[in-house]
């Protein structure tokens, strides 16, 4: 006899595998054996995450100094060439090949990219070379970009007996730096993302990069090299964010407009003795009660400095202590408890090496001053120098270790603090690799992105009101890195650095997750990683602009239907026939799987024995194009479009029971698979298998 079965939802996300036997478990009937590319949602279904779009390359700082096409100092020149007001002149009196040479910071091995533009041309050809490196010959006037494997530190135009012309905008970027994005949000419209790389600091908002008066875009001098930038921690106060880092001294990035944006050193008043290049600097930073907090010296690693009230940058002391001069105090424990977070509540909320504490005023709810704090130990699980998110009135922080999330929130019951393992039912997604990066997403979906060591993207969904905590991961073409979340016009934004291969050489891409995909017609449905839409007036064949994908192989979404797979050439793409809104990039596929079923079996469990799946009624919301089988060999492609689509158009996007039939017989796992590989939308919002259990 065979008996229907319903999976309402899939809050409980991806499961470990070593809960596969733990059919009592409450969260086994909402958890799934797999759930890449897709995400729960807090009400119950899954969907296929949006796709990446692109923003921009990372490059990192321009090292051709400022006004080195000006003169010939820092030059060795060859024959025919000369130097002045911003550009190299060659006047073709050589008669034979020569170079205009000068010594680089530059990394043997690295790659580097070179921008330069030849004007006044007349004949001959010019390359450049990096250490050794060539470029190929460059034999007419415009705009030139190359990339080059630096072979040492010596970077050269050369010129033929033949070349006459000028070269000028001459720009040498390293390619994949070490990149580390960071939220600059003054409010929900002035929010910017910032792109800290060795030396430099560039700016995005709305989607791109800010340019200044002069076209190109913004660059700031920043005090941090590639090295640094893990151990980088901030804190804002409307426009101004203060960065503290163990070897390098305070300093504060102000924003005076769209355009104008300062980094300088902390003119601090009176700061501490401690303060210094031979004993460090703080490496936390927060607000609290109206003070500027810093902790956790290599020195002094469990010190806490705290500034005046309503003075941040004032740390000095009347000779007469009033309550509202500046304090230090240093955690007293059985055990070096280095401070790693600090997070500001109704307490100042510490992480420490050791275990989790609190500070507050004397009595707990006075305010802190210099003769006035009390400071507790709540719990010993240890804290990763990784600062925590906050959801809520609950701080999520990393164990020690970095495989292991835990919710610090206050309980009734215990009297304290409490911090759970979050972790526990998907332990496997860890259990060999390590978190380095994450952020916290509120809207839509309230998730937790969280970036490990392999280049991983893990999703946990997180409703701790409605006990929903479900995990799932995401993998692309390449390795995700850095990530932040930023206020957009219709939800909050995920931004992402992504490590790709493109032509050999490995690229850092600044890319953003699309908005959650609302229907009401396939048309804008944007499912493809580092990809570009395309808007036209009329219907085009040709679409230009994809030259970060040149030779990759694209998926192609156009006015709502999916059509070949094109090779992008000369940074172009053609279609078969003419489309007007397209949306073009990397194809990745979306996996659901089932745990193995429980029920039917009138004998009891149905665990160990032989069952057959006859059919499965998948619920879907505004889907199109899923495949369904019993692994990931085994699918077959439901079909959605009907005699009443337009040839050649997108169907209708279809809400409702689809009714797949399966084509196997008995097993003894019977599980479900579900893949979508079109750049189309997928919502599961339940699943409904008729079983039949073999007594």
């Amino acid at each position: 006899m065979s008996v229907s079965l319903i999976m309402t939802n899939f809050s409980a996300g991806e499961l470990s595998p070593r809960l596969g036997g733990r059919v009592d478990l409450a969260k086994y009937s909402n958890g799934l054996n797999l759930l890449e590319n897709m995400q729960t949602h807090p009400h119950g279904g899954a969907s296929r995450r949006s796709g990446l779009r692109f923003i921009l390359e990372a490059l990192g700082r321009n090292l051709i100094p400022s006004g080195a096409l000006d003169s010939l100092s820092g030059w060795t020149a060859g024959s025919g060439w000369s130097i002045a007001s911003a550009k190299a002149v060659c006047d073709g009196s050589q008669v034979s090949e020569t170079g205009l040479v000068r010594d680089l910071d530059m990394e043997d091995g690295v790659s580097y990219e070179v921008c330069f533009e030849i004007n006044e041309y007349s004949g001959g050809s010019v390359c450049v070379s990096c250490g050794g490196a060539r470029s190929e010959s460059a034999t007419a006037e415009g705009t030139f970009k190359v990339a080059l494997a630096s072979g040492g530190v010596s970077f050269s135009i050369i010129a033929d007996a033949d070349f006459c012309g000028s070269i000028s905008a001459l720009e040498l970027r390293r390619i994949n730096p070490e990149t580390r994005l960071i939220p600059f949000e003054f409010s929900t419209e002035q929010a910017y993302v910032l792109e800290f790389t060795d030396h430099n600091i560039r700016i995005y908002k709305n989607g791109g990069i800010v340019l200044g008066d002069d076209g190109r875009p913004v660059e700031i001098a920043s005090p941090y090299r590639a090295g640094d930038l893990e151990k980088l921690r901030f804190t804002q106060s409307a426009d101004v964010m203060y960065f503290v880092h163990p070897e390098v001294q305070p300093y504060k990035l102000s924003r005076s407009s769209h355009a104008d944006w300062t980094m300088e050193i902390v003119s601090f008043s009176s700061p501490p003795s401690d303060w210094n290049s031979e004993q460090g600097y703080p490496s936390c930073i927060t607000f609290f009660e109206e003070r500027l907090c810093f902790a956790a010296s290599p020195k002094r690693p469990q010190t806490i400095w705290m500034s005046r009230s309503g003075s941040y940058e004032d740390f000095g002391v009347s000779a007469d202590v009033v309550d509202d001069d500046a304090c230090t105090y240093t955690l007293s424990a059985d055990q070096v408890n280095a401070i790693r977070w600090m997070v500001s509540s109704k307490k100042l909320i510490l992480g420490t090496s050791g275990g989790e504490w609190w500070l507050s005023g004397g009595s707990g709810s006075d305010v802190v001053t210099p003769n006035s704090v009390m400071v507790r130990r709540e719990t010993t699980h240890g804290s990763a120098a990784v600062p925590p998110v906050v959801v809520g009135s609950i701080i999520v922080f990393l164990q020690r270790e970095r495989k292991t999330v835990r919710e610090l929130s206050y309980s009734f019951e215990a009297d304290g603090y409490i911090a759970p393992d979050l972790t526990i039912l998907a332990e496997h997604l860890t259990r060999v690799n390590t978190i380095q990066e994450w952020t916290y997403q509120q809207s839509p979906d309230s998730i937790i992105w969280m970036v490990r060591d392999d280049g991983v993207l893990l999703g946990m969904t997180y409703q701790r009101e409605h006990e929903v905590v479900g995990f799932h991961h995401h993998r692309t073409d390449g390795r995700f890195g850095s990530v932040c979340v930023i206020p957009g016009s219709g939800q909050e934004e995920l931004w992402t650095t992504v490590t790709r291969t493109i032509g050999g050489i490995e690229r850092c891409y600044i890319e953003r997750m699309e908005d959650q995909f609302n229907g009401p017609d396939s048309t804008g449905a944007f499912f493809v990683d580092s990809g570009l839409s395309y808007d036209h007036t009329e219907p085009a064949e040709v679409f230009y602009g994809l030259e970060h994908l040149e030779g990759r192989k694209v998926s192609i979404l156009a006015d709502g239907a999916v059509r070949p797979d094109c090779t992008v050439k000369d940074g172009r793409i053609t279609l078969d026939s003419p489309a007007r809104i397209v949306h073009a990039g990397l194809p990745y596929v979306s996996d659901l799987k089932t745990l193995r079923i429980e029920g039917g079996s009138p004998a009891g469990t149905a665990q160990g024995r032989l069952k057959r799946i006859s059919h499965v009624t998948v619920r879907l919301f505004e889907s199109l194009g899923l495949q369904v089988g019993y692994d990931e060999k085994n699918l077959e492609r439901a079909p959605f479009r009907t005699s009443a689509d337009r040839l050649g158009g997108a169907p209708v996007l279809y809400s409702g029971d689809y009714d797949v039939k399966f084509n196997r017989g008995y097993d003894r796992d019977g599980q479900i698979f579900i893949r979508q590989d079109q750049p189309l939308p997928l919502t599961v919002l339940a699943l409904i298998p008729e079983v039949s259990v073999y007594k």
